[in-house]
């Protein structure tokens, strides 16, 4: 099976609290974060309209990698495990702690993840969102036109 690029960051969202300072206790590299009632713009800094209704922070840990994507995991996992208490308060208040998975892939492919893997991420509250990104497919032409199908 041929291995797939991922890209792992982490995603966290509160409905009130101001996740600066969970950012800052992780030690992190933030790629965006936003506090609720902070005007909502674009990635770019243009404004869209609308006040944000909820905190929120993403994490990268850099770019997308050929490594077996239950490593990479297993890798933040041990950045986070320091942080449990944190993490598991953040989730009883009503805050959501993923891991955000880009997966690109060229063809069929697949991956385990091992019971003790998926327990270590519950104990963090960490839950997973994967999105799967297959090539781009071209349409396929009529025999009776150059129309798609």
């Amino acid at each position: 099976m041929k291995q797939l690029r991922a890209n792992l960051s982490l995603h966290i969202r509160h409905p009130t609290r101001d996740l600066s300072v969970v950012c800052r206790a992780l030690g992190l590299q933030l790629k965006h974060m936003w506090k609720r009632g902070d005007e909502r713009r674009t990635p770019k800094g243009s404004k869209i309209g609308g006040l944000r209704e909820t905190s929120y922070c993403s994490i990268g840990f850099g770019a997308p990698s050929r490594k077996p994507l239950a490593k990479q995991i297993e890798a933040v996992l041990m950045l986070l495990k320091p942080h449990r208490a944190m993490l598991r308060r953040l989730s009883s208040t009503g805050g959501r702690i993923s891991f955000f998975i880009g997966w690109f892939c060229d063809e069929n492919t697949g991956e385990t993840f091992g019971r003790q893997l998926l327990d270590a991420m519950a104990d963090l509250r960490i839950v997973l969102d994967l999105n799967i990104y297959p090539p781009d497919v071209p349409q396929r032409r009529s025999i009776r036109g150059n129309r798609p199908e």
